[in-house]
């Protein structure tokens, strides 16, 4: 069975039991372990269950009953606000440094070899819902119109990082952004934070235009980070010299089959002194794409202007690796936000405490990272050739209903 299989395959090669044992939270004299209750919320993402009533229900079978503690969906909700989050971060480190050292990570651009060279890691943030009616401490607040009148709006917004450029796409932490404070301020403490846990994990950092701004370059730079970010403002003198630079500078052009590049590459601006010296990459593409619209297929020309800003020399990093790395942020939109709201109830509100929150999150992360080895690295090609993971899920589901998942528990050593 699928489900026997992943729990085999989670200690043998992840050490999952011991991953299970190091969870804790500060309720006093439990009666449900929290083992217990991290490995149903683990089970709910591997299995794509959306909702903490469904779990329940599947854990709860009578003719399955077992005299295993079952956490109910409260007794969840009661346990996560109150869970210990530097263990899960822990956690989530421990299993990225293993996935590294077994060389478990494949590059998107060329899947059949292991990944080589520098890691390159993406900061975003996200909203994961909002209501008109509950709110919690942590809650951020926005006035929104509704016909005649304003409403008060209140909602909860993250930043996520992710690793980028690789199979799968690790999602290495998450920070709220809280009431009255900018995606900038969260974004800072998790640089703050990530150093202890992964002091030679990355150093590279693609963000949005969002990112550019004097304060936060700076920090980054002096944690040691090296920066790409995408450069959108017209109004600044960096721009209008990179600007006044390309006038004078002839582009570098390359073609590819449907693919037409034109490339400046701007190094060592001083308009930003008290930064440092940076550098501009311009990629002008010209795409020909193909599509079959009403039985017919047409072609058309997509045009796209892309600048970024970076901090790292011409010396250090090829022109092509830049644009390669620029481009590379759109995987904690696409492979990342994106598929975990769509896939993984990632935007579901399963319990309304700011704790409980970054909790889910981070189990999450470990369910999804964990999930997506195991179908990929474990199961023969036979079996999931042409099979969705979101299909793979769905299996594991249904075996919830044959086999009480706590035997994760019994099988580990």
């Amino acid at each position: 069975m699928m489900l026997r299989r992943l729990a085999g395959y989670l200690q043998r090669t992840w050490d999952f039991h011991s991953i299970i044992q190091a969870q804790g939270d500060s309720r006093m004299k439990p009666q449900i372990p929290t083992a217990n209750v991290f490995l149903s919320v683990f089970v709910l993402f591997a299995s794509r269950l959306g909702s903490l009533n469904i779990l329940e229900q599947h854990l709860r079978m009578p003719r399955y009953w077992r005299s295993l503690a079952i956490p109910s969906a409260d007794t969840i909700g009661y346990c996560l606000k109150r869970l210990d989050l530097e263990r899960l971060r822990d956690s989530l480190a421990k299993i990225a440094h293993q996935a590294k050292r077994k060389k478990s990570l494949t590059k998107v651009s060329d899947p059949s070899k292991g990944q080589k060279g520098q890691s390159v890691a993406a900061l975003d943030g996200h909203e994961l819902w909002s209501s008109q009616k509950r709110c919690c401490q942590e809650c951020c607040v926005r006035t929104k119109r509704m016909g005649e009148g304003t409403v008060q709006e209140y909602y909860h917004r993250v930043v996520m990082l992710q690793l980028v450029d690789v199979w799968p796409p690790l999602i290495l932490d998450f920070e709220p952004i809280l009431p009255g404070e900018d995606e900038i301020a969260a974004s800072l403490r998790i640089l703050r934070r990530v150093r202890q846990r992964y002091p030679k994990f990355f150093k590279i950092l693609t963000l949005d235009a969002l990112y550019l701004q004097r304060p936060f370059m700076k920090e980054a730079i002096e944690r040691d980070f090296e920066l790409i970010i995408v450069f959108k403002k017209e109004q600044t003198a960096l721009y209008r010299e990179a600007l006044g630079l390309m006038r004078n500078k002839s582009a570098e052009e390359a073609k590819e089959s449907h693919k037409k590049t034109w490339i400046w590459d701007l190094n060592k601006l001083e308009s930003w002194y008290e930064v440092g010296t940076l550098r501009v990459v311009r990629s002008a593409e010209e795409t020909t794409k193909r599509e079959r619209i009403a039985g017919k297929w047409t072609e058309k020309t997509v045009k796209s202007d892309w600048m970024w800003v970076t901090t790292l020399s011409q010396e250090a990093v090829p022109t092509s690796t830049i644009i390669r790395w620029g481009h590379a942020r759109w995987d904690i939109e696409n492979r990342g936000f994106n598929e975990l709201h769509t896939h993984w109830a990632m935007d579901h509100c399963f319990h309304h405490h700011a704790t409980a929150v970054i909790a889910f999150l981070l189990i999450l992360a470990l369910s999804f990272s964990l999930t997506c080895f195991f179908f990929a690295r474990n199961l023969r090609a036979v079996f999931y050739k042409d099979k969705s993971r979101t299909f793979l899920a769905q299996m594991l589901c249904a075996q919830l209903a044959e086999e009480n998942i706590h035997s994760f528990l019994s099988r580990s050593p």
